[in-house]
């Protein structure tokens, strides 16, 4: 087992679960702007427990780990949709060329 092997952490990410965490914090964001708006408590008090609660499954989701930005809407939907989860290393891991290369043919090239 090499170095890298022994000392790599991971990060598991769920599509799924990042979108719906986006969603819930927009909404919150919304209902706490229009609480603001109008001077009502009964608009921001749900609008940051929407917030917390969006936060919360973001971090459930992987959402500050995602970083398969590069991928097509089709197959980020096709993730989401199917439920996929996705393991991603630590920012701080070391790994060989080998590792990085087929790391990279599997998940973007497919294979090839």
């Amino acid at each position: 087992m090499s170095y890298a092997e022994q000392n790599e952490n991971t990060h598991t990410v769920r599509p799924r679960w990042t979108w719906i965490a986006l969603v819930v914090m927009l909404a919150g964001l919304v209902l706490i702007g229009i609480g603001i708006s109008v001077r009502s408590w009964a608009w921001a008090v749900p609008g940051l427990v929407l917030l917390v609660v969006g936060g919360v499954a973001g971090l459930y989701g992987g959402f500050f780990y995602d970083v398969e930005g590069g991928a097509s809407a089709r197959g980020q939907l096709r993730d989401a949709l199917e439920g996929n989860e996705h393991e991603f290393p630590d920012a701080g891991t070391m790994r060989s060329e080998e590792d990085v290369k087929r790391d990279v043919r599997r998940r973007w090239l497919r294979g090839r």
